[in-house]
């Protein structure tokens, strides 16, 4: 694999992917290496609507700390809020480097279908679609090319890719 900087970037992305995973380097990846990767992505989204939580809380404590009380937010309001920072993590990540956390922890980055970052609409309108209707990333487990309902319907992919360096920015044409 060359990378367009030049040859002394080939071996430093040789020496990030590990050796029995050169192989799989640029495929699609599979529904078990994207599940994890999505389980990690909600896990640090919930941990961020906990934070924010723990950050309100202590706030009215101290400008109030006799008539304190834990506030309750709601259900409905917890779950609007995970779902909130779930998109906007999924879509700032892609847009700007392709890989989440967990897409990273697994060697995973999401592209275009010419292998590029994706674009920043193209990011929302993914992370919107895999936050709301997520049962659609299960067709990767019958499609012959790996590819979900979001990658079908917005031409992008997931790919393996455990270098370091991040594709070209996406190319903005004029229409």
């Amino acid at each position: 694999m060359r990378h367009p900087d030049g040859p002394d970037h080939t071996v430093t992305a040789r020496l990030v992917v590990p050796a029995p995973a050169r192989s799989r380097q640029g495929h699609r990846a599979g529904v078990v290496t994207r599940t994890v990767a999505g389980a990690v992505d909600l896990a640090l989204a919930a941990l961020g609507v906990a934070l924010v939580y723990a950050a309100w809380v202590a706030t009215l404590f101290l400008l109030s700390p006799r008539r304190f009380h834990f506030p309750e937010p709601g259900t409905g309001r917890l779950v609007t809020a995970l779902l909130l920072v779930l998109t906007a993590y999924l879509a700032f990540a892609w847009a700007n480097t392709g890989q989440t956390y967990g897409d990273r922890l697994l060697g995973l980055r999401v592209v275009d279908r010419h292998g590029r970052r994706l674009g920043p609409w193209r990011a929302l309108a993914r992370a919107v679609l895999c936050v709301l209707v997520p049962v659609l990333l299960f067709w990767v487990a019958l499609s012959r090319q790996n590819r979900s309902v979001q990658d079908i319907v917005l031409r992008t992919c997931v790919i393996y890719d455990w270098t370091v360096h991040s594709p070209p920015p996406a190319v903005r044409t004029r229409r």
